[in-house]
């Protein structure tokens, strides 16, 4: 059939050519993201912190033990962060792995950022050009693909409530903005600063009732999660001290600190996606909200004190920061140069993480060194595991790596990680050898050490000795 002239109308050809350009970021996300990442997950490639964390978290949240207990970390969960958001993947994880459904539910928050933007664009209130663009530098900013490298933490799950909150904010919708404050809240306890700054920009717009509300809301949250937390679940991990670090040698040595060069340089990196988007902004005499970007300022200065530039920490600075440009991109669509720029941008800035992520697909045997996906490697690890799960009873020393495969079974500890204060005791030991597995905090040279030991003593009941793996059955200790 011969296509008519209508068919083929320049407007049509866009449309086709916009939906074709979304289409093709979500795939490069999802195909040179996700998948080398879970493929990694697999073959037991990250380490205790963030993914046997939080793999731990949903898979001992329950209604009976809201604070569960993380043997790896050796923390009540939310005595570390308070991120109830965790609570959307426990159903999950009553279904699938622990691991995965911590894995699925981030990509998931990530990719429904795109959502809100594609309704706004099939309302008529945002071009497919705006689309394409935010979707790209939302899916695929340099802080997002090293977010997912470095699953999973809750911080990463926050740019779909900062995309809601920003739109909530921008459109007036009420309702939607305190319910998407509490969705980012529960992400982490930093952003109900955010909060505060949010509050004092409706009272600027004029919506003092709206800012009562927010106000009311942020301060509450901060209450609780600095003052009757603390009191009523136990004491909390302090990470003031990263903030602090540094100013025992005086305020030159403090600032030196944090104006080292890899920080002025991430810094740098996140500032430069903007760049394009920005010169049009400038060369056509349209500005970002100033009033919203007020909710920036406490994450930057968090995170300029605290030296946290990289992996999950850049993502909600990114997702915020483009909600400031959400008016100026519903009121005039942005030209393909600055998408085109845009896409340079994002390439240069991400081939480090790029080249990393596509050699597990090009050389799974090979790639990542210290994690190969090769058959005999596989095998050892898949016959521990499978016999820890089946053995439930006990105490298990593992590789950090291995944390996450097992995080549904008690009393599981990592090698070189936190331990009990009475020094325990443990049944079982599941290693790799170097230089396969994780070994920080501990050396190549100690685990192998460590192995000699458990492995000559009397009580030992070698199961798994290859070269791949240690695993055996006795009493062992993990001494650093």
């Amino acid at each position: 059939m011969v296509p008519s002239t209508s068919d083929l109308s320049p407007g049509r050809v866009r449309h086709g050519l916009g939906a074709m350009a979304l289409l093709l970021v979500v795939l490069i996300w999802g195909v040179f993201v996700v998948v080398p990442v879970w493929l990694q997950a697999a073959q037991g490639c990250f380490p205790n912190f963030d993914l046997g964390i939080y793999s731990q978290a949903v898979a001992r949240l329950s209604l009976a033990e809201p604070n569960p207990w993380i043997s790896a970390r050796q923390v009540f969960i939310f005595n570390d962060h308070f991120d109830p958001i965790l609570w959307v993947a426990h159903p999950l994880a009553r279904i699938i792995p622990p691991m995965w459904a911590a894995l699925v539910v981030e990509a998931l928050f990530v990719l429904l950022t795109v959502a809100p933007l594609l309704w706004l664009h099939l309302k008529g209130l945002l071009s497919r050009n705006a689309l394409v663009l935010l979707a790209a530098l939302l899916l695929l900013s340099p802080s997002m693909v090293e977010a997912m490298k470095f699953p999973v933490h809750p911080t990463t799950w926050s740019v779909l409530p900062w995309v809601l909150t920003g739109l909530a904010f921008h459109l007036r919708r009420q309702g939607l903005l305190l319910a998407s404050l509490v969705l980012l809240f529960a992400c982490k306890e930093e952003f109900a600063f955010g909060g505060v700054m949010l509050t004092l920009a409706l009272v600027l717009r004029g919506e003092r009732r709206l800012a009562t509300f927010v106000g009311a809301l942020s301060l509450a949250w901060l209450a609780w999660v600095y003052g009757l937390r603390p009191w009523l679940l136990g004491p909390t991990v302090d990470y003031t001290f990263r903030l602090r670090q540094g100013m025992e040698g005086g305020w030159f040595h403090y600032l030196s600190l944090r104006l080292a060069p890899p920080h002025v340089s991430r810094v740098g990196t996140l500032t430069l996606l903007f760049v394009p988007l920005g010169v049009w902004a400038w060369r056509e005499r349209l500005r970002p909200d100033w009033t919203w970007l007020l909710v920036l300022l406490p994450m930057l200065g968090i995170r300029f004190l605290g030296m946290a530039w990289r992996f999950h920490y850049g993502v909600p600075v990114v997702a915020a920061a483009l909600m400031g440009f959400l008016p100026v991109l519903r009121t005039r669509s942005p030209p393909w140069w600055v998408i085109a720029s845009t896409s340079v941008v994002l390439l240069a800035s991400n081939e480090p993480n790029l080249r990393k992520l596509t050699s597990t697909l090009v050389s799974p045997q090979t790639s990542p060194r210290h994690c190969p996906r090769t058959p005999e490697r596989l095998a050892s690890l898949s016959r521990g595991v499978d016999m820890l799960t089946q053995h439930s009873e006990g105490s298990a020393l593992l590789s950090s790596n291995l944390v996450a495969l097992l995080a549904d079974r008690s009393k599981i500890y990592a090698v070189g990680g936190p331990q009990p204060d009475e020094g325990r005791v443990h049944e079982w030991v599941l290693v790799e050898k170097p230089p396969h597995g994780d070994v920080w905090p501990l050396t190549s040279t100690r685990v192998l050490e460590l192995i000699d030991v458990w492995r000559t003593d009397a009580s030992t009941q070698v199961i798994i000795d290859d070269e791949n793996v240690f695993m055996a059955r006795g009493r062992f200790t993990a001494h650093r």
